[in-house]
């Protein structure tokens, strides 16, 4: 959904930048012994950005207006530009949009070396406050430091290649590190009750570094600002990479050996999923105009360019998934794209799509246009 928006914002640029195209073509040659015609360039120009705003947007040809060869290469060369264009966004979009997905396992990196990083900036401490103040020291000032968890990651020769391949390191954070550490861990209420603890036990260990990902981590204002400043859809992505280091942390067992440990996958079939990411956007695209079409069939008290944006975008996509995936029912569809409205769209979009997509199934099911196959399929529901 957020490429086929990035993709509309694009086209909507390179459709500014063809009239521009047009704009400077007609402009007066100040070079010319002859003075220039102002009202023939006037008129070409317009002519040019009417057919350009034609074969872009649709929009009808204004009447009385006589094309002439001079409008007509413009608008070609503008339109082809235009085209030119597009494709090469929507190549890059599509390839950032597979490259996003795959980088929530970079932030699980992120999420899990940060870990490693205050607990080596504990031991710091312990060790500077053992060599000064001997007498001050606590039994539990190294816990965070020797915490079982943690250490199975910081020994991970996985995490350790994956991080260096990526290059994902705190080394240049440092300030930043003893601020959060300094003014956020040392200051929660659980992490200090765990560094009070003597000789804490496996699953204190693990409970605290349970507590400082659900209660920390991903909740304080400023972490979420730095992860924000380094990945635009960190709003969205926090909720799965949260469960990837949560899921890793719970299956740490006592007797576990970093060296046996794999790199979560954040999807149960990588491979299928991105089929399915890569064939909804290009049906999507392909198919742009007709789904418009039939989204202005059921909205006729309402011109297509005034629904909401992204509720244009979520009606083209259910559609294309009803349309182009026959494995997946009607209704799981329907309700699928109304969390999506429910999420990312106005307050009243869910009832807009659900009566909208429910008329167009229904029409699209009479029409015998809904090819559905498989176990519990075959009714189309």
């Amino acid at each position: 959904m957020q490429t086929l928006f990035a993709l509309g914002q694009c086209k909507e640029a390179n459709f500014n930048i063809g009239l521009a195209e047009i704009e400077e073509v007609f402009q007066p040659d100040l070079n010319s012994m002859e003075a220039p015609n102002h009202e023939l360039l006037k008129s070409n120009k317009k002519r040019a950005k009417s057919i350009l705003a034609n074969k872009v947007l649709g929009n009808p040809l204004p009447e009385g207006t006589e094309s002439t060869k001079e409008s007509e290469d413009a608008a070609a060369a503008a339109y082809k530009n235009y085209l030119a264009n597009s494709k090469e966004d929507f190549k890059r979009l599509k390839k950032d949009m597979i490259l996003d997905a795959e980088s929530l396992v970079d932030y699980f990196l992120w999420v899990i070396t940060l870990l490693v990083a205050w607990s080596d900036l504990s031991k710091s401490e312990a060790d500077k406050k053992k060599k000064l103040s001997p007498e001050r020291l606590l039994s539990g000032d190294f816990n965070f430091p020797q915490n079982r968890i943690v250490d199975f990651f910081r020994q991970s020769s996985k995490v350790q290649v994956a991080s260096l391949k990526k290059n994902i390191s705190w080394e240049n954070e440092e300030d930043t590190l003893k601020s959060w550490y300094k003014d956020i861990i040392k200051k929660d209420e659980a992490f200090a009750e765990y560094r009070r603890t003597a000789n804490p036990t496996f699953d204190q260990d693990k409970d605290i570094i349970d507590h400082l990902i659900k209660q920390v981590l991903f909740k304080e204002e400023v972490l979420l600002s730095w992860f924000e400043d380094k990945d635009i859809h960190w709003r969205e992505n926090k909720a799965i990479v949260r469960s990837l280091v949560s899921r890793s942390v719970r299956d740490v067992e006592e007797d576990s050996e970093s060296k046996s440990f794999d790199l979560p996958d954040f999807s149960n079939n990588w491979e299928e999923d991105k089929e399915f990411f890569e064939k909804i956007l290009d049906t999507t695209v392909e198919n742009d105009q007709q789904y418009s079409d039939m989204i202005a069939g059921k909205t006729k008290n309402w011109e297509i360019e005034r629904l909401a944006n992204t509720d244009q975008i979520i009606l083209k996509m259910a559609i294309s998934e009803m349309l182009n995936f026959r494995n997946i029912p009607v209704k799981v569809t329907i309700n699928e794209y109304i969390e999506l409205s429910k999420n990312y769209s106005t307050p009243k979009s869910k009832q807009f799509v659900n009566g909208i997509l429910d008329v167009i199934s229904g029409d699209l099911r009479e029409k015998g246009e809904l090819k559905k196959t498989g176990r519990g399929l075959m009714d189309n529901k």
